[in-house]
């Protein structure tokens, strides 16, 4: 890693885990297809736009310096609590615990963010010694 760039690599690993969050919600992970959307198809779509946040801000923390590379690891720790925010109390899956939403979709969105979440923490810390 050079000097001007110190968060190369795992602004890369963000924006791919970012961006494959997002691709999984639409392609993968279940949600419920009904005539009338129901609360799962909008965490869904809430967490696809914040897979893509997640993205777009390891893509810009791949061309940062160390002081903006820090803020953008900042934004993919709170973005990846937003995430698991939508999925628990602000939008949540539908209330039927046999849907595929709500068994498979809603655990996936927990650990996933919360791993994005300790991956942030620690590149904020390795940035913060590279100071």
């Amino acid at each position: 890693m050079s000097a001007s760039r110190p968060a190369l690599v795992s602004g890369l690993v963000f924006a791919l885990a970012g961006f494959a969050v997002a691709a999984a919600l639409v392609w993968w992970l279940p949600h419920c297809h009904a005539e009338l959307p129901m609360r799962c198809v909008w965490m869904t779509r809430a967490n696809m736009g914040t897979g893509v946040l997640i993205g777009l801000l390891g893509l810009a923390m791949m061309f940062a310096g160390v002081g903006s590379a820090m803020g953008l690891a900042t934004g993919i720790v709170l973005s990846s609590l937003l995430m698991i925010a939508v999925a628990t109390v602000l939008i949540g899956p539908c209330p039927n615990p046999m849907m595929g939403c709500h068994a498979v979709t809603e655990p996936a969105l927990i650990v996933i963010g919360a791993v994005i979440a300790l991956a942030g923490l620690a590149e904020l810390w390795r940035l913060s010694r590279v100071r």
